[in-house]
Formats: structure tokens, sequence, C-alpha cells
């Protein structure tokens, strides 16, 4: 965040050090869904379309795939299970989703009944990096200091001292 706003600058905002996790949930769900709208998420988890129904991604059961890969229940579907995640819940969701993610390239636009876009080639590469940087965007927002560095939610490091800033 580059421009501080008044209440930060006086010290008036109450947030000054950084959005509980109730916030940061909230923050989470509305990155998410914006990827997903942007396609992000169609080469791993599929789409709907208006003609054909449920398109099938890589995975084809998510929900199976994040209890057999985070050995945790109940945190998919993320726009209705979100709202309920830990601290340890997020975190796992958002290595999780790296390693699902990719950047659409080329598809083709399906305009019957505003369907949408049908995206058929993906750049697994760019989609991370991108990911990465938008779930960075929302942890710095965060009053524990973290980061998504390639595949993992770490502790953030004081440039300084090298000493890892927030709390365990």
């Amino acid at each position: 965040m580059t421009h501080k706003y008044y209440s930060q600058r006086t010290g008036s905002n109450p947030h000054l050090a950084g959005l509980p996790l109730a916030d940061m949930l909230g923050l989470f769900i509305k990155s998410y869904n914006q990827l997903r709208q942007d396609g992000y998420f169609d080469e791993g988890f599929g789409f709907c379309c208006v003609d054909a129904g449920e398109i099938q991604g890589k995975l084809k059961d998510v929900e199976l795939e994040m209890l057999l890969s985070i050995r945790k229940k109940e945190l998919w579907p993320i726009e209705s299970r979100a709202d309920g995640y830990s601290e340890d819940d997020l975190f796992d969701v958002v290595e999780f989703l790296y390693q699902h993610v990719s950047k659409p390239v080329e598809g083709t636009m399906h305009s019957w009944n505003d369907c949408g876009m049908h995206w058929e080639t993906f750049n697994q590469a760019a989609g991370r990096r991108e990911y990465r940087e938008r779930i960075n965007q929302v942890l710095q927002h965060y009053e524990k200091r973290f980061e998504l560095s390639e595949a993992l939610v770490q502790h953030v490091l004081c440039k300084s001292t090298g000493v890892r800033l927030g709390q365990a």
C-alpha cells in the first residue's frame, strides 16, 4: 500500500497494525472469486457451461483432492466454507490453490446466454506468479506477517535482522 490515507496518517484507523483473520477471510474470498471468474481455476477445477453443464477440470472431485492432500474436511467449496476457516485452514487452502492455478491464455467465447469464455490453453507458471502476487497483496493486510513464497505460506523475515515478524 503506497498511499497512506487520512486515518492511517493520523493514527485513528483501528487497523493500523493489520486486519484480523475474519476480515482477511473476506478479502481472500473476494480475491479467489475474482480469479475464479477470470478463468484461473478452470483448468484445474473445471467450469459451468449453460449448454453442457459442468465441464470437468483436471481434478474430477476437488473436495476429495483437498481431503487427500490437506487431510481436512469441510474446506470446499471455498465460497461457502471460507468464512469459518482457521488461520491454518486459510493457509492450507492458499497453498492448495497455488498447486492448481493456471493463467488462461487462449479460448473461445461462448456468447449464447452470456455463458462466457471457454478457456482451452493455460500457462501454469504465469498463473502461479499472478496468484502469488494477488495473495500477497491480501496477506500484507493481515495483522500477522505472512507471505506466499513459491508454494509455501511462511512468516515474513525482517530484512535487517533476519528475525521472523509476527507470531508462530
